[in-house]
């Protein structure tokens, strides 16, 4: 790195304190810069999702090093985060021109733009963030956007489907260069035409003080916690897990804790309720810590998303997180997912992934406490040779100094 200290804008929908892997991300792509003595702006919302009556709770403002003075936050008219596509598209629209007027207010100082992607308008603005600060744009694509809005069926009206597809091309071919957390989405791309040596593959990661504190000393001796935590949303299969905990009811010692957010959490609730299923907790989104704690004392981890082709590309963070406190997982998961529980061997993934199949691996793992232990133990240790902050930063910091070769 050359000696003048780079100055870096980051441009994200979602930034600490927002819960999630996106504001995970983003902040922690923040904190490793400056370590680095990278001079670093962000240009973000208010803390907003699920809903931003949560973060008037001091419990999510719990990180010293963000320094509030070089983030710049958006007030949206849209308050609270809506189930409503219509309602979305606004919202988002309605970032992408408010961070383009703060654009128009920053100085051409910047040595690179970083913008993180879905929703791509805030990609769009990036653009534009390009074209006005004459810099250089690394697009950061943690979703295959709008390809994921097709793989849940919610949304089909086509002219803004092919709408949505050309800005993601123009994206890819404006782009400086481009991440990705997926190496799944390197066939995708170059398949659309993006050569290879444009993109960098940079994982979601841990941080060291994450992977410093995660012992936990099971003191529960006959009761088995199996535990979801994030996005009840379209993508997850949700029905499933919950037929799951129906066929589990008899089994006394198997305890379900659900930690979550999104679309499907109203319905959920009624579910469990309509169904006594006494042996499940759902809780509301809690901070970081607090979902990392319970997932530390949970026995079993669980992670699900929908059957479609697109998500087979997908690495859910809650399986780095789980990893990480050492928990076996169970996955309803194919692609590439599958293919990191299959190579780190930290779970149990099934070949059609029926309920009995996931029914029949819980009990595996509750009946076994030896390969609990041997799996979590297998996660923790591809966590820490694979997914550290510490190194995987360095994919970031050797893009941008190829670009200012």
């Amino acid at each position: 790195m050359s000696q003048k200290k780079q100055k870096v804008l980051l441009m994200s929908q979602h930034f600490y304190p927002e819960i999630g892997s996106a504001a995970n991300r983003m902040k922690n792509i923040y904190l490793e810069l400056k370590e680095k003595q990278y001079d670093v702006k962000v240009l973000t919302l208010h803390p907003r999702y699920p809903n931003p009556e949560m973060y008037q709770d001091e419990r999510f403002w719990n990180e010293e090093m963000i320094d509030e003075e070089e983030v710049i936050r958006i007030d949206p008219s849209i308050k609270s985060h809506s189930g409503s596509i219509v309602k979305r598209l606004v919202l988002y629209l309605e970032v992408m021109l408010r961070f383009i007027a703060e654009i128009f207010k920053l100085k051409k100082e910047y040595d690179v733009i970083f913008v993180t992607s879905p929703p791509i308008f805030v990609g769009v603005a990036g653009l534009i963030a390009k074209w006005r600060l004459k810099t250089d744009l690394i697009l950061d694509v943690r979703d295959l956007w709008p390809e994921s809005l097709t793989g849940v069926k919610v949304f089909t009206n086509r002219f803004i489907l092919s709408t949505a597809y050309k800005i993601e091309s123009l994206l890819y071919r404006k782009a400086t260069r481009i991440i990705v957390n997926s190496r799944s989405f390197i066939n995708y791309m170059t398949s659309k035409g993006v050569p290879q040596e444009k993109i960098s593959f940079m994982p979601n990661s841990l941080t060291e003080e994450e992977l410093s504190h995660n012992s936990f000393i099971d003191e529960k001796e006959n009761t088995i916690e199996v535990i979801y935590t994030g996005n009840l949303g379209l993508a997850q299969d949700i029905q499933k897990l919950i037929q799951v905990a129906v066929a589990l009811k008899e089994e006394k010692a198997i305890r379900f804790t659900i930690v979550g957010y999104g679309h499907h959490v109203k319905e959920l609730q009624n579910v469990i309720e309509e169904k006594e299923l006494h042996h499940v907790t759902l809780h509301s989104a809690k901070s970081r810590k607090e979902t990392m704690d319970l997932v530390a004392k949970s026995d079993i981890a669980y992670v699900s998303l929908v059957d479609q082709e697109v998500f087979k590309t997908v690495l859910p963070g809650k399986i780095i997180d789980y990893m990480c406190v050492k928990k076996p997982i169970i996955g309803d998961v194919l692609g590439y997912a599958k293919e990191i529980i299959t190579t780190a061997n930290c779970g149990i993934v099934s070949e059609r992934n029926t309920v009995d199949e996931l029914v029949q691996n819980i009990m595996k793992l509750a009946k076994d406490k030896q390969l609990r232990k041997e799996l979590g133990e297998n996660g923790y240790k591809y966590a820490y040779e694979h997914l550290r902050w510490k190194t995987n930063i360095n994919v970031l910091i050797n893009v941008m100094e190829d670009i200012h070769e």
